[in-house]
């Protein structure tokens, strides 16, 4: 079935991106009133899954390296808009790259020693790598018509969408709770 580096490329492509989306999910959960047992599980299974998409998004630029029938330099996957084949798709999926690396750096390595609201910009650059990423497999991938990879994406990123919002609903009923509580006990 996987013959060919392309399909190694490719598989691993799909892992970053499912890793990512996976993180993301659990990360916009994490700090809902929707999940009120079993956040330090949520928090796991989101840190778990970011590091999973660095290590397969990495994989999959090393095959690239590799790849017999268009193999990338090392330019080409470390330069943002340098490649040879598709310079604006594989450009934004170099971005979308250096944008998880930071705010992984961040997240787990860096951040007893950052201000917590730099920290908190930072990791928010993760939902524009998210759609960078959406964007590279959509505009790059050589399946994208395939029903089964649409899908795929239409599911992740509906997911995704709908629960960024539930998030910011749930952020908002939340300071309107601590207005109220405020505006009470004056």
């Amino acid at each position: 079935m996987l013959n060919s580096t392309w399909e190694w490329t490719r598989l691993f492509g799909f892992l970053a991106y499912f890793y990512f989306t996976i993180s993301i999910i659990f990360g916009l959960l994490r700090k809902t009133s929707y999940v009120k047992s079993h956040k330090n599980l949520v928090y796991q299974l989101h840190q778990s899954a970011g590091w999973m998409g660095l290590f397969t998004v990495l994989i999959h630029i090393l095959v690239l390296m590799f790849d017999s029938y268009m193999p990338y330099s090392i330019v080409e996957v470390l330069i943002p808009f340098a490649a040879a084949h598709k310079p604006l798709a594989s450009g934004i999926g170099t971005i979308a790259f250096y944008c998880f690396l930071i705010v992984l750096m961040t997240s787990d390595l860096w951040i007893k020693t950052m201000n917590r609201s730099i920290w908190k910009n930072i990791h928010f650059l993760v939902l524009p790598a998210w759609l960078l990423s959406l964007f590279h497999g959509i505009n790059l991938g050589s399946d994208t018509e395939n029903f089964l990879v649409l899908l795929f994406y239409v599911v992740t990123a509906g997911s995704t969408l709908i629960l960024s919002v539930l998030r910011m609903i749930d952020q908002n009923n939340k300071k309107k709770s601590v207005a109220s509580k405020s505006n009470h006990s004056i």
